[in-house]
């Protein structure tokens, strides 16, 4: 995870990484919650095998700060660090903690051309 207040070069990185170095999927937060400033760049691998690799590029050539990796699928399950979310106030917090599911639309080929995050249902 890659954080900036410059959304596009976080989005420079993405595109290098996918571009050039094998990375497969990411994403970058459009709005910014409460009084924080930073964007976040989440670039994804099949694991955490590359997490050395990309905290010395970031050294070398992005220059922002770098917290290593977080799998997709903790997010999805609400996991974040406690000092994150005890920045953010109860309502937000409570977005964030919610578990929520992956909805994938594809083509008559079946190649990927939407994936959307939303709530799990509470029973």
């Amino acid at each position: 995870m890659f954080f900036c207040d410059d959304k596009n070069k976080l989005l420079e990185i993405a595109i290098n990484e996918i571009e050039n170095h094998g990375f497969h999927h990411a994403k970058v937060n459009d709005t910014l919650l409460g009084d924080h400033t930073e964007h976040v760049l989440c670039l994804y691998y099949t694991d955490d095998s590359r997490k050395d690799e990309l905290a010395e590029r970031n050294k070398q050539e992005y220059g922002v700060k770098y917290r290593y990796w977080k799998s997709d699928s903790d997010t999805l399950k609400g996991k974040y660090s406690k000092e994150f979310l005890d920045k953010l106030p109860e309502d937000e917090r409570k977005h964030f903690t919610t578990q929520k599911k992956l909805i994938e639309f594809k083509d008559g080929k079946g190649k990927l051309i939407l994936r959307q995050k939303s709530k799990e249902k509470q029973d």
